[in-house]
């Protein structure tokens, strides 16, 4: 029987990523997929006339022809064929006004808002944005993209410490704002509350409030996006996931789709093989994982068998918040309907705690709304286009839903997504729609095969944030031969995280192999 050097577990991004960093360095690698196609939330699915995706679809990090970004590197070290667009955009914050709300204003779609912040590509213009919303923030906002540049520096440290020893400590701008928050580094760089709110709006691609959530991870999210703007495949997500698979097979890897792996076989008290489809049995030297670390220990796992550790873990991380997208194709273009933005960030509150609140119980009035359309002209048929609203829940939200109830519950939460949207921007939504899909937690779990759906993998946290999560990574993985890689890790969600804990842990087995003289 076949001894496989690596068995990746789950063909999303992370374990794309690590397949095609193994079996390029010349692993027998095998990676397994209980679906029948790649990518996870990088795939797609079509209503009618209409394809759409799964998850959110834009990268910060795909950058331009002249200064390519860290995700277009990495497609270029992987050596995966994609075809880049990209938009001059970062996001549109909008604040409906309440009742008696004094600083409202009617804007340009003739809404009273007391927010209507578009904010454009490149620091300096970011900044001076910035300083015509709220006066007085220009300085404080220049200094934020100041320290973000010196930011990238200290990630190189910490991934390549022996190429860049002391690197760190030669950076005592990063060194103080280590384990702050958003809040309390913008409260310190003097930035007016507005500001911040504003600054803070792509918090909840984190899923971590100002309070709660790593001021530098959240300064290199918001660098990427201001400095390159957003980044989509042309053929959309699913193009870089059969460009991974491509690339595997092209290196003489393996992929299983329909396989899904039940029991993970223990030898000595560590992996040693896994169980698929219930039935067969495959052996390798090293695992890599791209699936969520409780379900993983529920479901692969004798109890017995469970490092210690990784129960106190899953004991005291948060599960991320859970998604709710209601897709739509619409039988008018967007200049018909009036959109005029990729995305928008509605808000009932322009703070970020406050929206995080909010968040604990179902629809709070927080949607997103997406069109697709703004980036891909031609993505769906002539005279139509794609709309995606989300919004986010923290907690078991559904926990009182009863299964007779559902599909009522799923149709109120669209309408009123929808009507949010509607009433935010001035347009007509609801007459247009063609074909409507809304996806609930358990549509996210079911497909995800995470707990309650998330695709965040675990609140990024003050204690538990990015750097001191890369600084443990190697001794928070259970076992020598067997590493986490996806959104459960260190970065978190996203796209361009993903690929990198993928590359990453397939880069370390690479190097172990090395060193056993393969």
């Amino acid at each position: 029987m076949k001894n496989y050097d690596v068995i990746i577990i789950g063909a999303g991004n992370g374990g794309l990523a690590a397949a095609a960093t193994c079996a390029k360095a010349g692993l027998s690698t095998l990676l397994l997929e209980r679906h029948n196609i790649p990518g996870g939330s990088a795939s797609s699915f079509v209503r009618g006339r209409f394809e759409f995706e799964p998850s959110l679809h834009e990268l910060c990090g795909v950058g331009s022809p002249e200064k390519k970004g860290d995700v277009e590197d990495m497609f270029i070290r992987f050596g995966g064929d994609v075809d880049w667009l990209t938009h001059d955009s970062t996001f549109r914050l909008v604040v409906p006004a309440k009742e008696g709300d004094k600083d409202a204003f009617v804007n340009e779609d003739g809404v009273r808002v007391t927010v209507d912040a578009r904010m454009p590509v490149g620091f300096k213009p970011f900044a001076e944005k910035l300083e015509e919303l709220v006066p007085g923030s220009y300085e404080s906002c220049m200094k934020a993209f100041e320290l973000s540049a010196k930011l990238f520096r200290a990630f190189d440290a910490l991934d390549k410490p022996k190429k860049l020893v002391g690197s760190i400590k030669d950076l005592p701008d990063i060194m103080r704002m280590v384990s702050h928050t958003m809040k309390e580094a913008l409260d310190a760089l003097g930035m007016p509350k507005k500001a911040q709110d504003i600054f803070n709006t792509y918090w909840c691609y984190m899923g971590s409030p100002a309070s709660k959530f790593d001021f530098l991870y959240y300064l290199t999210v918001l660098h990427c996006y201001v400095e390159n703007g957003t980044g989509i495949p042309k053929l959309r997500s699913h193009e870089m996931s059969l460009a991974l698979d491509k690339v595997i097979r092209d290196a003489g890897g393996e992929i299983w789709y329909n396989s899904e792996v039940t029991r993970v076989i223990m030898k000595n008290g560590k992996p040693a093989g896994v169980v698929i489809n219930g039935g067969k049995e495959v052996y390798g030297r090293y695992f890599i994982c791209n699936s969520s670390p409780n379900t993983v220990w529920a479901d692969l796992f004798d109890e017995k068998d469970i490092p210690e550790k990784q129960l106190k873990m899953l004991d005291t991380r948060k599960i991320a918040c859970a998604l709710t997208t209601v897709y739509l194709g619409m039988n008018r273009t967007k200049e018909e309907l009036g959109i005029t933005d990729y995305s928008v960030f509605i808000a009932p509150d322009s703070d970020s705690d406050k929206q995080y609140e909010a968040a604990q119980n179902y629809f709070s009035g927080y949607c997103i709304i997406n069109c697709l359309n703004e980036i891909i002209p031609d993505c769906t048929p002539e005279g139509t286009c794609q709309l995606f609203l989300t919004t986010m829940t923290f907690g078991d939200v559904m926990k009182d839903v009863e299964p007779k109830d559902y599909k009522k519950f799923k149709n109120k939460v669209a309408r009123d997504m929808i009507k949010t949207c509607e009433k935010a921007l001035n347009i007509s939504i609801m007459p247009y729609i063609e074909e409507i899909e809304v996806a609930l937690p358990p549509t996210f779990a079911r497909y995800l095969n995470t707990p309650r759906g998330t695709p965040y993998g675990y609140m990024l946290e003050k204690w538990d944030s990015m750097i001191p999560r890369t600084v443990q990574y190697l001794q928070d993985q259970p076992f020598d031969n067997f590493f986490f890689c996806g959104a459960s890790q260190e970065r978190g969600d996203g796209y361009g995280c993903a690929y990198y804990t993928g590359e990453k842990a397939g880069g370390l087995v690479v190097k172990a192999l090395e060193k056993e003289g393969k």
